[in-house]
């Protein structure tokens, strides 16, 4: 997906942790991913996936049936440079490239590469934030010896 909509599209949207993605087929017989939301509108806004981003894909039978895995199965996405391709790799050490994937398979993104350690540094600054406005509520006199 990120081969492609880097060099065809002007609107990209980046995949997030926790957000619901789906597979669409697009005209020109080239597979897309796409906001859940998106997968019926003519022209939805692609998403990009970065390399080495985990996901979990939701199999319907036949989905199942075709691609010989189980109901859910975690795969990572790999932008693979020679040849330019995107797979999904599965914990099987399977390969399956975006285009071989059905149309309208469902997965869900669990980890985005660099945004965990983001999320934890963005949990913490509300605490630091907290105990520096209950100093400001110590009286100037306290606040000043605890300089010294």
């Amino acid at each position: 997906m990120c081969w492609f909509s880097a060099e065809y599209t002007n609107q990209i949207e980046d995949a997030k942790a926790g957000q619901r993605l789906g597979i669409k087929r697009m005209l020109w017989h080239s597979n897309w991913v796409v906001r859940e939301s998106e997968l019926d509108a003519p022209r939805p806004c692609p998403v990009c996936l970065i390399d080495r981003t985990m996901v979990l894909f939701r199999f319907s039978e036949s989905q199942q049936a075709s691609l010989h895995l189980g109901t859910e199965a975690e795969a990572v996405f790999r932008m693979l440079k020679k040849p330019k391709r995107d797979v999904f790799e599965f914990s099987d050490g399977r390969q399956i490239t975006l285009g071989d994937l059905p149309d309208g398979l469902i997965f869900d993104v669990l980890v985005v590469p660099g945004s965990e350690q983001l999320s934890a540094l963005l949990d913490m600054e509300p605490a630091v934030q907290h105990e520096e406005e209950e100093r400001e509520k110590e009286p100037f006199f306290v606040r000043l010896l605890t300089r010294f």
